[in-house]
C-alpha cells in the first residue's frame, strides 16, 4: 500500500491556504481577517462545519465547485499512479481536507478512478500530524503498518507514521517552505523520482 498526501503531493500546492484559498477569496471580496479565515478553514477540514456554513460564516455565498477549479493538479500525478499500480502497488490517500472539496478534486481530476480508499480528515474528525488519522487509515486498509508507505510534502506529517512503524517518503513542495533533512527519510521532488523510490525501496 502507499498512502499519499493530496496537497502538495498529489496536487501542485502544498501550502492550499496561502497559495490557494485565501488569495481566491480576496479574489471574491471576502475581507475577513486572515486569522479568522485560517480559524474557519481549520473547522471545516475537521468537519466542525459544512462547507456551506464555511463560505457563508465569511461572508459569501456557498462556491465548492468555483473554488476547487483553483487547484491544480501535480505534474505526472495520474502517470505515476497507473505505473505504480501497474507494478502492484494499491494507492490511498490520508488528506487534510473537507469531503466535498475532495470528492470534488478528485472528480475533476480523475483520480477517484485510480485511488480506491481515501481518508479525509473532516470525516475523521481529525488532521494530521494529530496520530488519530494514521491510526484509522491502518484499521480502514487492514495491513500491517511495514507493508505501508506514506508519502506528504511535510516532514512533521511523516513522523506519526514513523512512529507507527510504516515507511515514510518526503515529497518537496515548491511551496511549504520546509527544507528536507537528508538525513531523516528518502526524498523526492518529481513524480518520476517518486516511481523511482518506490521501486528501489
Amino acid at each position: 500500500m502507499i498512502v499519499f498526501d493530496a496537497m502538495g503531493v498529489l496536487y501542485r500546492y502544498g501550502n492550499v491556504q496561502g497559495r490557494v484559498l485565501i488569495p481566491y477569496l480576496r479574489g471574491q471580496g471576502c475581507t475577513a481577517p486572515e486569522e479568522e479565515i485560517r480559524s474557519a478553514y481549520r473547522s471545516v477540514t475537521l468537519g466542525r462545519v459544512t462547507t456551506d456554513e464555511f463560505w457563508t460564516a465569511l461572508g459569501l455565498d456557498p462556491r465548492d465547485e468555483h473554488y476547487c477549479r483553483e487547484h491544480a493538479l501535480t505534474d505526472g500525478a495520474r502517470e505515476a499512479l497507473d505505473e505504480l499500480a501497474g507494478d502492484g502497488f494499491e494507492p490511498a490517500c490520508l488528506s487534510n481536507d473537507a469531503a466535498a472539496w475532495s470528492a470534488l478534486l478528485r472528480r475533476r481530476f480523475g483520480l477517484d478512478l485510480r485511488i480506491r480508499r481515501w481518508f479525509i480528515s473532516s470525516d475523521l474528525g481529525a488532521r494530521k500530524p494529530d496520530p488519530a488519522p494514521y491510526a484509522a487509515v491502518l484499521d480502514g486498509l487492514g495491513v500491517p503498518p511495514g507493508e505501508v508507505l506514506f508519502v506528504d510534502d511535510r516532514p512533521a506529517n511523516l513522523a506519526p507514521a514513523r512512529a507507527l512503524g510504516m515507511r515514510t517518503l518526503l515529497f518537496r513542495s515548491d511551496d511549504t517552505g520546509v527544507a528536507p533533512d537528508p538525513g531523516a527519510e528518502p526524498c523526492v521532488g518529481s513524480m518520476p523520482e517518486l516511481v523511482a523510490a518506490v521501486r528501489s525501496l
